[in-house]
């Protein structure tokens, strides 16, 4: 397991190799790491914005050619379209890299948690504050399904497995149901629901009843308990909730037995 030392070392000798390429305009800290890291387990998570006339393709493939010489356990490329790429690192002592590469003017900002750690000429930190501004400004910040409706949706397709006796996909949708229940407490409380990990940090009294949606064990009775205590930790976390709300229908699909 790496150090905070070895941590900020890695990081460090990223940055000084991606300021070796010409084509890279500015790089982009992002997540807690942006502010001091969460904790010790803490990746790092950067965005790289490639000039304007430079494919990131090339990027991509340097930053790929310097983590191989430092015999990973793995490198992994995703593409997102013609000119957006990522690549998740993980070397030997488990620290992690997600390093996403796109031109300037594609780069987003999803989270205010963000800081500029290389820029050229300060274009990058002005594209960027456009971004969160726009970000701040936003009523919706974040694209999500209809939760209120896949809730309800879920919640009766649990309910035909139970008559179905068909515990396994019974269990699947009251997952579902505690996913969704999560989703709509993280925009709550505003936080950062992009890849939205850090549920430990959510209010102390809606973790504690979540926990309490477990069902105590693997029976239609027990997992028909657990349904009953996610719609009314559910019902509880949509009262004055800033993007979503439960229509006259939704309240009556909720509480019927």
């Amino acid at each position: 397991m790496y150090s905070t030392v070895e941590r900020e070392t890695q990081f460090q000798h990223v940055l000084n190799h991606l300021q070796t390429d010409t084509g890279v305009q500015g790089v982009v800290q992002l997540g807690s790491g942006a502010s001091g890291y969460q904790d010790r387990y803490s990746d790092i998570d950067l965005m790289v914005a490639a000039r304007p006339d430079v494919d990131p393709q090339s990027i991509k493939q340097n930053l790929t050619d310097y983590f191989l010489r430092l015999s990973p356990t793995f490198v992994k490329e995703k593409q997102f379209g013609p000119d957006i790429f990522l690549l998740i690192v993980l070397l030997e002592n488990r620290l992690e890299f997600n390093i996403s590469i796109a031109p300037l003017e594609l780069l987003p900002v999803r989270s205010p948690l963000w800081n500029v750690v290389v820029d050229r000429d300060g274009q990058l930190l002005q594209h960027m504050e456009i971004k969160h501004e726009r970000f701040v400004e936003s009523p919706i910040r974040y694209e999500t399904s209809d939760v209120p409706f896949e809730f309800i949706y879920a919640s009766l397709a649990l309910e035909k497995e139970l008559k179905r006796n068909n515990l396994i996909y019974a269990l699947k949708m009251l997952e579902t149901l505690r996913e969704l229940t999560l989703t709509a407490q993280t925009l709550k409380e505003g936080r950062k629901a992009h890849q939205f990990k850090a549920y430990h940090t959510l209010n102390r009294s809606f973790i504690e009843d979540y926990l309490q949606t477990y069902p105590n064990s693997i029976d239609p009775i027990s997992i028909q308990r657990a349904k009953q205590s996610i719609h009314t930790l559910f019902s509880a976390c949509l009262e004055d909730h800033p993007q979503f709300k439960l229509e006259p229908y939704m309240q009556r699909l909720l509480y019927e037995e």
